[in-house]
């Protein structure tokens, strides 16, 4: 009889590890190219770095999020790849609403607003219309999708 080598434990270890390596590998290219040519791997939809303050380790926590400009500042969706949890970067925004943006080379600080009741629903109306990977994810989701407004900082 054959040992089985593989739990489903290490399945989702092995699994978190490629996801965190490859976001990490990502983020590297995005930095290197300066948002150029990356952007094709996302289905059309431009993105952002945003570095948040981790609400438990204090440190700063990086991620890659498909963005829309309004206005002056931009929206980011809470979508966490289609998983049922809300993202860590939400919670970090919510301890503490101040974070870095890279957009392409450019590099700013922002404020973060949680966008509800009809402002909300206006930005999902044109986020789906330009985007529609994100109507997807709601239908996949049991849970709300946090849209989020990221305000850059003036000095």
């Amino acid at each position: 009889m054959e040992a089985h080598t593989s739990s489903p434990g290490l399945r989702l270890r092995v699994r978190q590890a490629t996801m965190h390596w490859g976001e990490r590998a990502y983020i590297g290219l995005y930095r290197l190219l300066g948002g150029r040519w990356v952007q094709r791997w996302t289905f059309g939809t431009p993105v952002v770095l945003l570095t948040t303050t981790g609400r438990q380790s204090g440190r700063p926590r990086t991620v890659a999020l498909g963005h829309m400009q309004v206005g002056g500042g931009l929206v980011v969706a809470g979508t966490n790849g289609g998983k049922q949890r809300l993202p860590a970067w939400v919670w970090n925004l919510r301890s503490d609403p101040r974070c870095l943006v890279e957009a392409g080379r450019e590099r700013f600080d922002a404020t973060a607003e949680f966008l509800e009741g009809d402002a909300y629903q206006a930005i999902w109306n044109r986020l789906v219309a330009e985007h529609p990977i994100y109507q997807t994810a709601r239908e996949l989701l049991a849970r709300s999708i946090p849209l989020v407004v990221l305000h850059p900082v003036k000095d």
